[in-house]
């Protein structure tokens, strides 16, 4: 389903010429609220000023960018029943796609490198199956469907424009019972790498059966085609288990990063974002939970610390090696290097909410 100006969405500027008056200008993409009932979706600059917003209907959950044209979408949040796209140069609604009959969205989707193509993650909530559509941008016609070899496909990531690697968080939900979990007790939770061709799996990995419950939400992927793995634990508090993990599309076995026990702890078994800095070596995790982003270099698989921001979940790499950009539910945004050890506030909106993800627009 899908309603469309398709002329308006293929006629929008590229993002070159939407900011050559400025080359060089950095852009950012965030959901955001001013309170329960207030939300937007807002491109920040570099100084952390607004520099675009449009009111929405309701809380949304992650941006989507075009890789060329000046058109960014949000993701309802899970259970979603709408994609809301815009064309940031005349601030027009340019396009609303809708899942499949009997589906809802995840909160997440993502262009191919072309533009050509939107990729969604999809529940089939009568049978819990998650499913895999790609779709032809900008009418959101099915051009194929998969399965996507679990249930609840939360985020995917391209490893190259062949193979998706989706994170099968294993939570079967249905829109009539809200978010509760179904099948707390039957969980299996796994990251599949699609061939996107003709939907074979590449590979499947997943946790020990002793932790089925380690659901697998949110991921990125480097230049080097590792796989980083972030968990929301769903059994007690106090159980001492893994939350953070590397994969391959050559490897079977997750591999658990080390995180020292103190920090574990105050993660709260949630991990909010997860991205690589620019060149790949370092990844951050965030925790709104915890209030905090932690740190590892991924070769050496050594941890390097945190940061400390309280309902800090967005999370970005900036153009400069190793260094992120973090926002928060109290409005603050900072960037931060764990490897020099620095950390600058950019602003603190402290009327407004910044929601769960981020992500920087290539100008």
């Amino acid at each position: 389903m899908s309603s469309t100006l398709c002329g308006a969405a293929m006629t929008a500027p590229s993002w070159a010429t939407l900011t050559q008056q400025e080359a060089g200008k950095k852009l950012y993409a965030s959901a955001y609220s001013l309170n329960k009932q207030e939300h937007f979706f807002g491109l920040f600059d570099e100084k952390g000023d607004i520099v675009w917003n449009i009111l929405l209907l309701d809380r949304a959950h992650a941006p989507v960018v075009h890789p060329s044209q000046s058109i960014v979408g949000i993701v309802a949040r899970r259970p979603g029943f709408f994609i809301d796209f815009f064309d940031v140069s005349t601030h027009q609604r340019i396009n609303r796609i809708e899942p499949s009959k009997d589906h809802h969205f995840y909160g997440h989707a993502l262009f191919t490198t072309d533009g050509n193509r939107l990729i969604t993650q999809e529940n089939h909530y009568p049978s819990g199956q998650g499913k895999i559509f790609v779709r032809k941008w900008p009418s959101g016609q099915v051009l194929q469907s998969f399965s996507s070899n679990g249930i609840g496909p939360h985020e995917s990531v391209l490893l190259n424009e062949n193979v998706l690697v989706i994170a099968n968080g294993g939570l079967m939900t249905h829109p009539n019972e809200d978010r509760t979990i179904l099948n707390l007790d039957t969980m299996q939770p796994n990251v599949t790498y699609l061939n996107l061709e003709d939907g074979s799996i590449l590979n499947q990995s997943s946790n020990s059966d002793e932790l089925h419950q380690l659901s697998i939400r949110h991921l990125d992927v480097n230049q080097q085609g590792t796989v980083a793995l972030g968990f929301q634990y769903q059994g007690e508090i106090w159980d001492q288990v893994p939350l953070v993990a590397l994969s391959r599309i050559d490897q079977a076995e997750l591999e658990y990063l080390p995180i020292p026990e103190e920090v574990r702890i105050r993660f709260k078994q949630y991990c909010g974002s997860v991205c690589f800095d620019n060149s790949g070596e370092i990844l951050a995790i965030s925790t709104p939970r915890g209030g905090l982003v932690a740190y590892w270099h991924v070769g050496s698989k050594t941890f390097l610390g945190v940061e400390n921001c309280r309902d800090v979940c967005g999370l970005v790499a900036t153009d400069n090696t190793y260094e992120f950009l973090l926002t928060s539910g109290t409005g603050s945004q900072l960037k931060s290097n764990p490897v020099q050890n620095v950390s600058k506030a950019l602003k603190k909106h402290t009327n407004l909410h910044w929601d769960n993800h981020l992500r920087q627009i290539n100008t």
